[in-house]
């Protein structure tokens, strides 16, 4: 499936079909890689309901997924690490596109930790330029 397609249908699945989502390739060369081999982040406006998934190498089904449930979830709860915040997305996102109950809304999936499985994202990335000048 394209990127595109992937993004609707879990846009769907996600109850987000009202936001505008896209993607950019970001040039490596703008980026602090801070020890971490490739970048995918999210830019969320959640006032216009638009986000800019951001990346530098091909996106998988799992990588689209983490990024929309930063949109479901926004923020990590009061009593929450981001590092544990970070884990959760992780962990959902994984669960998701390996379950054969991904039509179940989002809402219904506790948010708690039953392990941890590294994931892609990379948390402590920042960019260094959003375009050349």
């Amino acid at each position: 499936m394209s990127t595109d397609t992937l993004i609707d249908l879990w846009k769907h699945k996600l109850n987000l079909g009202d936001w505008d989502i896209i993607t950019h390739q970001v040039d490596p060369e703008y980026i602090l890689y801070n020890g971490e081999k490739y970048f995918i982040g999210i830019y969320r406006d959640f006032g216009r309901k638009k986000a800019i998934i951001y990346h530098d190498i091909a996106l998988d089904e799992e990588s689209i997924v983490h990024e929309l449930l930063h949109i479901v979830y926004p923020e990590p709860k009061q009593d929450e690490t981001f590092q544990d915040y970070e884990r959760w997305i992780t962990e959902a996102a994984e669960n998701l596109t390996q379950s054969e109950d991904t039509w179940k809304p989002v809402s219904y999936i506790s948010k708690m930790f039953t392990g941890f499985q590294p994931h892609h994202h990379l948390e402590a990335i920042t960019k260094r330029n959003s375009c050349k000048e």
